[in-house]
């Protein structure tokens, strides 16, 4: 019988998971966890809800002037979100193409960048905007990059007594813009190709200052591309620079063959949709 705790802070959840060990599972908007316990893939001892962790789910603006995304924030929130919409673009594109209304009204980004799915959309929006994830466990808090804490194929840098707490994005920065495609069969299918592009250009909008991009589905984690990110940084802000971005990308990808898409296949989506997605960032840099 798996017992079941609704804790009210974070240092409660965290003494649940402490006391339970890998025998507890955190519980936020259970979109992947519930299919986990159906197919009985896992069998936890507990589950520990977020539901009533108020502090979880908001979306603030930081001390530093970035904003704070609170782990238990649902997609749908985020596809919505008036200040991400504007500085953040890319995020809240990645949150709308999440399978359906009915999972992202439910599933929270915490839980998402938790379950690793390496073809999920958000992380490579959050690869791209510079993101960075706190985590608190008895030993207090860290914080690392978003790129930092996929290790493996479905395996991140969390302890089994580690809580997923924030998500961080760094303060907008001047003339810069973001996009997020995603390449899909049908709507509620994950990614057989995710981009995510942020670009910020010089003042006359002639040259690409900086650049960052993430990628779903062209590895085993989401990855940051910094080979394209190399080709783009003081090249000019044109069609060409992006084709050779583009060609980077997909040469030094990892992406896996399965029965929806070859290897082959994805890295040619890969230039096809980091060329349209760096098109979109380009344009609202412009316009920033």
């Amino acid at each position: 019988m798996t017992a079941y705790a609704a804790p009210t802070t974070v240092g409660d959840v965290v003494r649940l998971l402490s006391d339970h060990g890998e025998q507890a599972k955190v519980l936020a908007g259970g979109q992947s966890l519930l299919v986990l316990l159906r197919q009985d893939l896992i069998s936890p001892d507990m589950l520990v809800s977020l539901r009533h962790v108020n502090e979880l789910r908001d979306i603030s603006r930081s001390h530093t002037g970035g904003v704070d995304i609170g782990a238990a924030v649902t997609q749908a929130r985020l596809e919505t979100d008036q200040s991400l919409l504007t500085h953040y673009t890319a995020l809240a594109e990645a949150a709308s193409v999440v399978a359906s209304r009915q999972v992202r009204t439910l599933g929270t980004l915490g839980g998402n960048l938790c379950h690793a799915d390496p073809t999920a959309d958000p992380p490579a929006a959050l690869i791209a905007l510079g993101a960075q994830l706190e985590a608190v466990g008895p030993r207090g808090k860290k914080r690392l990059p978003v790129e930092a804490f996929f290790k493996d194929f479905m395996e991140v840098d969390l302890a089994p007594n580690e809580l997923l707490t924030h998500i961080l994005l760094p303060p907008p920065t001047s003339r810069s813009g973001s996009a997020y495609l995603k390449y899909r069969l049908r709507d509620v299918d994950t990614a057989l190709i995710g981009v995510a592009v942020w670009l910020q250009v010089s003042q006359s909008g002639d040259r690409i200052r900086d650049a960052r991009i993430g990628l779903a589905a062209a590895g085993p984690t989401p990855l940051r591309s910094l080979a394209a990110e190399e080709v783009l940084r003081g090249a000019p802000a044109t069609r060409e620079s992006l084709v050779r971005a583009a060609e980077a990308a997909a040469a030094t990808c990892e992406p896996l063959s399965d029965t929806e898409a070859t290897d082959w296949y994805r890295r040619q989506m890969v230039r096809v949709f980091l060329e349209r997605a760096g098109d979109r960032a380009l344009e609202r840099a412009r316009s920033a």
